[in-house]
């Protein structure tokens, strides 16, 4: 019995030691493990990490003429961030090389492959292209359905250019926006949609880094969600401006 005791007590002193000490982005839990999404801007640096890691690691500005900003608001942590990094495999450095200094769209996913463990971000790289310009879009407006029932606080609109679009594929699936609010700088904004079509127009308006008036509605949650949000600012329709 005492051995049985003192077995459980150093078990129990590990784990508590591995939450302590864990890295934050496990504490985002299983979204970590099931996404896939879209990031646009420019693409500002790719490198290769010849000391400890020898990973290919690259890094984009998010929207037009950012600056560094930090997530906060309707995001799971350290998903969303400025410059946004992501993680790619040696085949592609020439790829990316020819498009450095260029508007962008990157889709990403997690979790990385097992040869880009080393690489710190939790992105990795599945498709690089450059953003469509200035083609026409052939739906300008969609409106979408708002599924929760939590209570509304406000509505508004805000205006600018997504920039990042994250689908979490696991059991409890959602799906989170950012915008860059106006033309430019680093202010950024972050919302939650709940309908997938709306979803897949917010795709098209982010591939072709088009300027986008936002509907949305806060909601006030009764008790704190999975992602440890009391209250959530929910996307109703999107809405491209000329």
């Amino acid at each position: 019995m005492t051995k049985l005791l003192k077995y459980f007590s150093i078990n129990v002193m590990f784990l508590l030691l591995m939450l302590i000490f864990a890295p934050k982005w496990i504490a985002a839990g299983p979204l970590l493990h099931t996404t896939e999404g879209y990031a646009s801007g420019q693409l500002s640096r790719i490198s290769r990490d010849n000391n400890v890691t020898r990973a290919y690691v690259g890094e984009i500005s998010l929207g037009h003429e950012s600056m560094t900003f930090i997530s906060v608001g309707n995001q799971p942590p350290n998903l969303v961030s400025n410059p946004w990094q992501f993680c790619f495999e040696k085949d592609r450095y020439e790829e990316l090389e020819n498009l450095i200094g260029n508007d962008v769209v990157l889709e990403f996913k997690t979790p990385k492959n097992n040869s880009l463990l080393s690489c710190a971000s939790v992105n990795e790289l599945v498709e690089v292209y450059p953003v469509i310009q200035n083609q026409p879009l052939e739906q300008k407006h969609f409106v979408g359905n708002i599924y929760t029932m939590d209570r509304e606080i406000s509505h508004g609109v805000e205006f600018g250019r997504i920039t990042n679009l994250i689908k979490n594929k696991g059991t409890n699936r959602s799906y989170f926006m950012t915008i860059q609010v106006g033309t430019g700088g680093s202010k950024f904004r972050h919302f939650v949609i709940d309908d997938h079509d709306l979803y897949d127009f917010a795709i098209t308006a982010l591939k072709n880094a088009v300027i986008v008036k936002v509907h949305y509605s806060d909601r006030l949650a009764f008790f704190t969600n999975f992602y440890g949000f009391g209250s959530r600012s929910v996307v109703s329709e999107i809405e491209a401006v000329d």
